[in-house]
């Protein structure tokens, strides 16, 4: 070390106290208690390219499958504008129901399948699940009436469950929370491309398919996004990873450096109850499942989205294409949000914002009759709902950092519980065209998300202290990487992780 300026500061108490022998050239008193690791300009280099290699092949590949997830999902509310309510029969309240039955198939399997991910390879689990919902999905093209719609909408609950929680599980394992927000709004960006390529993709199968075969468009919809998300199983197998110690894709170093970088100890390798009791347990996660229905309540605009533009006046296939600009604003949104939490290290006055945003779009549903009014609110709906959803997992991930079994759990609970938001949801559709009840229950709840933002905020501030107080503050840059396992070991009970963490807010 030739000066101070080449010195992290860092003091877990194993090292013990620094002398003035050690340290002749700085004062004393700011360094008590410390242990002084040399800044390493080659560990960071290494860092950075394994990180954008991980960025090269983890986040295209969730990001991607997201996609076809939610259109494998949500285009069954193409297929309704484009005729399978009248050929099927179905009433308004039946229609939601088929949209509610996904979600008990979601909650019966959201804790089980993060358990088993947890415990098994991800590059076979979540590949094996991809392939089984891709085939439930493009059966949907052989339902004949109410009854069977349910039934396979139940069963495509049930296999496309641990997906999504599983891959933000995944994400959180492999990056810091400096990185997280923004890769999580990549993520997400599936979401709203699903929804703009849905569009556009939906009216062109639609349009172009009708009546070949003898089929009706909205029945091959089912069957070619089926057909693809199938394929998209088979390529995953090779690209996705297991976990920063297991996957086979970085070399030896690379997994060393991904283990040591988080900070985190090595997994317990015996199957235990304890991750589910320390989440279930863990006030935070109950905080964050509170946020989440509020959002995932506000997100069933999604499955209503072309009902409501044709309501406002827009026929045909142009239903479609014109949910495509409010997709599209909220990626740019969400996107812009992330990238600011992650430079800035801050979380909730972003999250609460995007809510906030959503409350006035809410205001404007309500209120007014003018149709160009009611388009734009739109956009202050759907880019508020969509964009607060990266902030507020990455969020949830640096409130839960570890052990890893708990943060498997707390992402499934958090799933889970947040799903009944999807079951009673639909239901509050059911008066169009203002769709009143919907839109005053999803502000009443977006706004009481802006309030748990800020109140969260301030417990994890006397957290912090807490953590202060016991450990000493902490002197570690955050790009700091922990240079040997000994350190990875110096784990708090508190928070499952290194010593040095502290929460953000």
């Amino acid at each position: 070390v030739s000066s101070p300026s080449d010195l992290i500061l860092w003091r877990p108490p194993q090292y013990g106290n620094l002398t003035k022998e050690f340290l002749p050239d700085i004062d004393i008193t700011t360094v008590e208690n410390t242990h002084v690791v040399p800044n390493d300009p080659e560990l960071e280099a290494r860092e950075r390219a394994l990180v954008r290699k991980l960025d090269m092949r983890i986040v295209p590949t969730l990001t991607f499958i997201y996609i076809c997830q939610r259109l494998d999902n949500s285009n069954i509310g193409n297929a309704k504008v484009a005729g399978l309510q009248t050929d099927l029969g179905l009433s308004n309240s039946q229609y939601s129901w088929c949209i509610s039955i996904y979600t008990l198939g979601v909650i019966a399997m959201q804790i089980p399948s993060n358990m088993l991910l947890e415990r098994s390879r991800p590059s076979r689990y979540l590949p094996a699940l991809i392939a089984l919902w891709s085939i439930v999905s493009a059966m949907t093209c052989l339902v004949k009436d109410y009854k069977s719609l349910l039934l396979v909408r139940f069963f495509l609950g049930i296999t496309e469950a641990g997906f999504w929680p599983g891959a933000v599980f995944i994400l959180s394992t492999f990056y810091k929370p400096r990185e997280i927000a923004m890769r999580n709004s990549i993520f997400y960006c599936g979401n709203w491309l699903s929804g703009a390529l849905g569009g556009a993709l939906a009216g062109s199968i639609i349009t172009g398919m009708e009546g070949k075969g003898g089929l009706p468009g909205w029945r091959w919809l089912f069957i070619l996004e089926g057909c693809i998300t199938f394929v998209v199983a088979f390529f995953a197998i090779w690209l996705l990873p297991d976990y920063p110690g297991t996957t086979t894709w970085l070399t030896e170093e690379e997994r060393d450096l991904a283990v040591r970088r988080l900070g985190q100890g090595k997994p317990k390798e015996k199957f235990s109850f304890s991750g589910l009791k320390a989440a279930v347990t863990d006030y935070k996660i109950w905080v964050f499942i509170i946020i989440f229905m509020a959002i995932q309540t506000g997100g069933q605009l999604n499955y209503f989205m072309p009902t409501i533009i044709q309501n406002i006046g827009f026929t045909g296939s142009m239903t479609q294409y014109m949910t495509i600009p409010i997709y599209v604003f909220a990626a740019i949104l969400s996107l812009i949000v992330s990238v600011l939490s992650d430079r800035q290290q801050l979380r909730s006055p972003y999250v609460a914002f995007c809510m906030a945003l959503a409350v006035i779009g809410y205001i404007f549903q309500i209120s007014t009759d003018n149709k160009a009014l009611l388009f734009f609110s739109l956009f202050l709906c759907g880019g508020g709902v969509w964009a607060s959803l990266g902030v507020s997992l990455a969020w949830l991930g640096d409130c839960v950092p570890g052990p890893r079994d708990k943060k498997a759990i707390g992402f499934a609970l958090l799933n889970m519980i947040s799903q009944l938001s999807n079951f009673y949801g639909p239901q509050l559709y059911t008066n169009p065209p203002k769709y009143l009840v919907a839109n005053i229950v999803i502000l009443v709840y977006m706004s009481l998300g802006v309030l748990l933002c800020f109140g969260l905020r301030l417990l994890l501030k006397r957290a912090n202290r807490q953590l202060d107080d016991k450990y000493g503050v902490p002197m570690t840059e955050k790009k700091q990487v922990i240079p040997d396992d000994r350190d990875v070991g110096d784990v708090a009970p508190e928070t499952g992780v290194n010593k040095n963490f502290r929460y953000l807010l």
